[in-house]
């Protein structure tokens, strides 16, 4: 992604509600958007440099950043539908290590997994990247 693009996300934002879940009772129109989670997808090369063949952009709200770059939640997010699950690794049943976990299919839309994807979020790399926070600090 590059900086005409990320200028273009930020001139949307105030137009955004979060995409993730907040639980069935929540209203997602009372989760303004505060910034964007965009995951790169897939290889192509440009000038002998790997970059992103394309990328998935979610906005995402305050209370859903500070979840991400928290220890004691990980997202679980289908790649094919947009449905989102959080779970608290605390009372799972598993030992969930990633902050982020992408599947390709979900019970919601698909009868068997296709794959599970993992990152974490790190400022020094674009696999995890919160759009507007970098793009502040570089202005």
């Amino acid at each position: 992604m590059d900086q005409f693009d990320r200028l273009a996300l930020l001139a949307e934002l105030d137009h955004e509600i979060c995409r993730l879940n907040h639980g069935r009772t929540e209203t997602k129109a009372l989760h303004k958007a505060h910034d964007y989670l965009a995951v790169p997808f897939g290889d192509t090369t440009k000038n002998g440099k790997n970059e992103a063949a394309q990328e998935l952009v979610i906005p995402v709200c305050l209370e859903c950043i500070e979840a991400l770059q928290g220890e004691e939640w990980t997202l679980l997010f289908c790649i094919e539908c947009g449905e989102s699950r959080w779970v608290f690794r605390e009372a799972a049943k598993n030992n969930y290590r990633h902050h982020v976990l992408w599947l390709k299919g979900c019970p919601e839309c698909a009868n068997e997994l296709g794959g599970l994807y993992f990152n974490d979020p790190d400022e020094n790399t674009d696999a995890h990247l919160l759009v507007i926070n970098k793009l502040r600090c570089a202005a």
